[in-house]
């Protein structure tokens, strides 16, 4: 049965407008050297996956959500560009259904490392690494620790998925709805940021319920039989009534997280800054 559209929370925060991050890819090289010259710029480097998403969303959502999360959140952040997406993950719990690709974990810690160097090697502060797939989180916090022994505390990965999924989560109760119907892959909480987004892709007829159950149990079965094994559909949750309203508030709750973040390791930052500038001088 479908679920009626949630009615905004009175007291729901909606942020308002900021000004748009540059875009890495859309800049020349001159104009990234000027932008470096002006002062501190950090960037934010997305992460994607190209895997199937149910019978009513594309293989390219985990990319477009992660898109729209570095933009936002570096919008939100100030000081911060974002790079181009790299779009495809370690996907091998879904290469059961046709059109997923996967990388290997270590191809994709390695592919960070080198993407993450070159842009801290040309002088960006800070890069802030985001990921649209949970499956991409492992490659992330390895990728981190082998970035930390050249540019210490300049990287960050935001890797811990069950806290970002735990801040969806949230956001669903307060719109009244039960965080194991909401799900994760493709189900009300991926289709409705796919409805705020690119609503043109959704499949609304074809969307149906998939597996149903506690995150916890749904990671365990992923990691050793595959998607196919818990959701023939490969949907976790409930997409059906999923809608744009919801899908701000979702995508609100993860902009929040990682802007917060960024906050956090700016503030924490500051101090050694200051106190390297110090001894410099």
């Amino acid at each position: 049965m479908p679920w009626p559209t949630p009615e905004p929370e009175p007291g729901l925060r909606h942020p308002e407008p900021t000004p748009e991050a540059p875009a890495l890819a859309a800049l020349t090289t001159g104009e990234v050297e000027r932008r470096l010259a002006d002062g501190p710029l950090d960037v934010i480097v997305p992460l994607g996956a190209l895997e199937q998403h149910g019978p009513h969303l594309p293989l390219s959502t985990d990319q477009i959500i992660a898109e729209a999360l570095a933009a936002e959140a570096a919008a939100r952040s100030g000081d911060c560009a974002v790079a181009p997406c790299l779009p495809v993950g370690v996907s091998p719990h879904h290469l059961g259904f046709a059109g997923t690709a996967s990388v290997a974990a270590e191809t994709m810690a390695e592919i960070q490392v080198n993407v993450v160097a070159s842009l801290l090697d040309h002088g960006f502060r800070c890069a802030y690494v985001v990921t649209g797939h949970a499956g991409n989180a492992g490659s992330m916090a390895e990728a981190e620790r082998r970035l930390a022994e050249a540019y210490g505390g300049r990287v960050v990965s935001f890797a811990d998925w069950p806290a970002q999924r735990q801040a969806v989560h949230a956001a669903a109760v307060d719109m009244g709805l039960d965080p194991e119907r909401v799900g994760t892959h493709a189900g009300h909480f991926e289709t409705s940021i796919m409805c705020l987004l690119r609503p043109d892709l959704v499949r609304e007829a074809a969307a149906e319920p998939g597996w149903i159950g506690p995150a916890a149990a749904a990671g365990q079965t992923l990691r050793s039989r595959g998607m196919a094994a818990l959701s023939p559909n490969g949907v976790i949750g409930d997409p059906t009534g999923a809608n744009p309203e919801a899908g701000r508030a979702y995508l609100d709750a993860l902009v929040d997280h990682v802007a917060s973040g960024v906050a956090r390791h700016r503030r924490h930052r500051q101090p050694a800054a200051a106190s390297a500038a110090t001894a410099a001088g």
